[in-house]
Formats: C-alpha cells, sequence, structure tokens
C-alpha cells in the first residue's frame, strides 16, 4: 500500500502476514467495472477491480453502468446486474490460464475459450431482457439466481445447469419496476411454523420454493421458482405508487428474541435530547411494547415468518403465509411522516431480525423495533457527517449487521448503530501520522542539545 504522506506508518493490523479478510466493500461503476476493498478496518485497502470487458469476446452491453450488485458467501459467488440487462457472474476464486466463458440467452448458450491473467475473471453471463437490472437475489444454495427488470419482468438463472429456467411478467402488463425480488422456501419454514404455513407446506397447490417479486406499484407477486408460474398476484395498497423495498424475516423477532438485544447494544449517537427520551421510553414502557408484539403473533408458540414492506411514506408488515395464500391484509401499519428513500433490516447477535433502519429524504436516520415499529432512536447525516442530504443518495448506501455504508461525492463513511460495536474504533488500525520511535529520538536529541547549552 502506498502511504502518501511523510511521516508516520500505516495501519499495523493490515499489514499483518497473518491478516484474514473479515468483510468486503464492493461498488460498481458507471463504465461496468467493479472493485472490491478490504473493509475489515477503518482505511479501506484495495483488493480486486473487476473489469466488465471478457478477453477475446464481444458482449452487447458490457460496458453498461452497474444497477445491482449480488454476492453469495456459501459459494463465494459474485452477480453484477447491468443497465442494459445483462447479468455477470464471478466466481472469487483466483485462477491463471485458460478457462470456459459461458453466455446463455433465453435457450441459447455460447462457450468461448479464453485467456488471462491471474486474478477474478467472469466465467457466466445471462441475458434474458434488455431492460435495466433493478434486483439481483441467490437463493440458498447459491446455484440460482433470481432477477428483477425495469419492465416489470423477473428471471430466474440457474448457474449449475447454465440456463435461463424461466422469464416471466409479474405487474400484469403495467411495466412497474421490480424494486425487490426474494426467494422463500416454504418447506425448510414450515417445521417451526403455526398451522397457516403448514397448510402450505403439505399442499399440493403450493411449491417448495417460491420467488417473491415487490414492483414500484405495490404489487407482490409469488412465482414458482422452478415453473415460473404465477401462484398469486395482489396488490398489498391500492394508494400506494412508490415501493421501497421488502424483507422476508423468518421466525419473525419474537418477544424473547428482541429481549436478548441488551440496552448496551442500542444506538446512543452523541445522545441528543431526543434521543435519550426515546431510550428512556423504551424502558418504561417495556411491558407495553412486549404485549404489542405478541399480538402481532396470533398463533401460540407459533413463528411463522413475516413479511416486511417499506414504501416511501408507510411500512406494512404481513403474514407471509396469509400472503401466499393471496391475502393483503396486513398485521401492522405505520404511517412515516416525512418520506424514506432507503430502508434495512438490522440483526442481533443471534442472526434475528429485531430493527429496522429507515433513511429519510431530509437526511434523518430511524431506528425501529420489530415486529412493532416503535421508534427506538434518531440521528442525522449532518449530526454525524456534517452532510447534507443528496438525491439519489440510498442508491449508493449499503448495511450489514447494524453498520451503514454511505458515499457523498468522493466521500466515504461507515456508520456504526451499535454504541457497544468496536469493529471500525479499533486504535491499532488506524495509521498513525505520528512515529513514536521518531518522537523518543526527537526528545532525547532536544534534552542532549538543552543540556549542552547550559553546560556552556
Amino acid at each position: 500500500m502506498k502511504w502518501p504522506l511523510t511521516g508516520g506508518v500505516p495501519s499495523e493490523m493490515s499489514l499483518k502476514e497473518d491478516h484474514a479478510v473479515e468483510r468486503i466493500y464492493v461498488a460498481g461503476y458507471q463504465d461496468g467495472s467493479v472493485r472490491i476493498w478490504d473493509a475489515t478496518f477503518p482505511i479501506l485497502m484495495p483488493m480486486f477491480v473487476l473489469d466488465a470487458k471478457v478477453p477475446d469476446v464481444i458482449l452487447d452491453g458490457a460496458n453498461a453502468s452497474v444497477s445491482s450488485l449480488a454476492f453469495c458467501s456459501l459459494n463465494m459467488t459474485f452477480a453484477v446486474g447491468t443497465t442494459s440487462g445483462l447479468v455477470r457472474m464471478y466466481k472469487l476464486q483466483e485462477n491463471s490460464g485458460d478457462s470456459s466463458f459461458h453466455f446463455v440467452s433465453g435457450s441459447k448458450q455460447e462457450v468461448h475459450a479464453v485467456h488471462h491473467g491471474r486474478g477474478f475473471h467472469c466465467n457466466i453471463a445471462f441475458m434474458a431482457s434488455n431492460s435495466p437490472v433493478r434486483s439481483l437475489r441467490f437463493t440458498s444454495s447459491g446455484e440460482a439466481l433470481a432477477v428483477g427488470y425495469q419492465n416489470g419482468q423477473v428471471a430466474m438463472f440457474d448457474a449449475s445447469q447454465l440456463s435461463v429456467m424461466f422469464s416471466v411478467d409479474c405487474t400484469s402488463g403495467t411495466n412497474s419496476p421490480v424494486v425487490s425480488v426474494s426467494n422463500y422456501s416454504i418447506g425448510a419454514s414450515a417445521a417451526k411454523a403455526g398451522p397457516p404455513q403448514k397448510e402450505i407446506a403439505t399442499s399440493a397447490k403450493f411449491p417448495t420454493d417460491v420467488v417473491l417479486s415487490l414492483s414500484k406499484d405495490a404489487r407482490l407477486t409469488v412465482v414458482d421458482s422452478t415453473s415460473g408460474l404465477i401462484i398469486n398476484s395482489l396488490l398489498l395498497d391500492e394508494k400506494q405508487s412508490s415501493a421501497l423495498l421488502m424483507y422476508v424475516i423468518i421466525d419473525g423477532a419474537s418477544d424473547e428474541e428482541q429481549a436478548q438485544l441488551p440496552e448496551d447494544k442500542l444506538p446512543c449517537q452523541s445522545q441528543t435530547g431526543k434521543e435519550e427520551h426515546v431510550l428512556d421510553q423504551k424502558q418504561v414502557h417495556g411491558a407495553e411494547t412486549n404485549k404489542k408484539n405478541a399480538s402481532l403473533h396470533p398463533q401460540s408458540g407459533g413463528s411463522d415468518s413475516l413479511l416486511l414492506v417499506c414504501f416511501e411514506d408507510v411500512v406494512l408488515l404481513f403474514s407471509l403465509a396469509s400472503m401466499i395464500q393471496g391475502s393483503n391484509k396486513h398485521l401492522h401499519k405505520t404511517k412515516l411522516t416525512k418520506k424514506c428513500c432507503w430502508s434495512a433490516i438490522f440483526k442481533n447477535k443471534d442472526d434475528k431480525a429485531c430493527g429496522l433502519i429507515l433513511f429519510y429524504q431530509t437526511g434523518i436516520i430511524e431506528l425501529r423495533s420489530l415486529p412493532s415499529l416503535d421508534i427506538l432512536a434518531e440521528s442525522s447525516l449532518m449530526e454525524l457527517l456534517r452532510w447534507s442530504y443528496k438525491t439519489g443518495m440510498g442508491k449508493t448506501m449499503s448495511s450489514s449487521n447494524g453498520q451503514i455504508a454511505l458515499v457523498n461525492g468522493s466521500e466515504f463513511a461507515i456508520i456504526s448503530l451499535i454504541d457497544s460495536e468496536n469493529d471500525f474504533r479499533i486504535p491499532e488500525s488506524l495509521p498513525c501520522l505520528h512515529d513514536k520511535v521518531l518522537a523518543a529520538a526527537a526528545e532525547a536529541a532536544m534534552s542532549i542539545s538543552i543540556d549542552q547549552k547550559g553546560k556552556q
């Protein structure tokens, strides 16, 4: 790593030979390329640049802007969606020399022998639509990829079989953009679920695995992930036309699971008076909150999965089992006083969803409880970073385990919502502008000089 300043030393921890990469930061660019950094410590270290081009292969739309990204840690597979509709897949396993590149379009498949140097290279590219890619989501095994497009289509790609499994219109002809796709296994969740979900799992009418598609006009479509047949399609809210994201919450955040998030884990960014009030209210009204949460789980002892849908001005919570059966009746509805532009789910140590992060167009960042959606804490970009909100900022935001990554022009920042989280506050991980050895030598030299002058 180059050290652009004179004096000081780089981070000692990042230079250790046994350094393990614990987290990465990935960004897509307008030229179609993707850059990956080691984000284990506060100073991001460049790792790889994934070029949009494939050696000796001409791909239409290869240099189109990156519009969506997805990563599967299980098999280290990376997917890149572009505004041309092209989806590239990379295996993050370094290799050199000759390899095969597969281009899959509809029922056609092309195989090219390519020669390249060391590094990570694109090994598969899919094309099922010329419409921009809006959302990507791997299945739990990482072998298949669900894709949502700007024109309302949803496709499923099988990377192991090198095929387009299906491509279907999920908007009933409205061509409303797909803003979010998700994969859900009915069979895997039925064992712990209440009666409605077990009924679905044992019914021949419903498949084992489904794809959920949410369009901007608030239409949710349930698709058989194998055949592409539409099982159900329903409007979640006829008054809404600004859907942002949806989240499937498995075994949806019970009272006991929420209690596992201790008070010292709650966000308290500089503790403004309003935030202190909100946190105090959570402690005082804990019993009322638990009672309210319990009412959202009508099946005693059940742990049915929930579907959380975020719009610009409202958040809706549904029973996923009921929705798959065709019911659009929500369990909970919370109206937002400000327009939301981005959201994310926050999980506790047990990987249970326990909070919802909302980012507003005013620059306000809000943390709400699940499933009651009560406000737990609030802060702002101006307070934390002295930034003002800019249009489109939500497109470059990402979140993992309560840590939000933001981009503002040429500036990059990571905000941690966990008060006791120290991953990005380790002093040894920061570059040192003050060299202790040089400082000690300078101090010794100064002392000797003073002593000599005193003797004279």
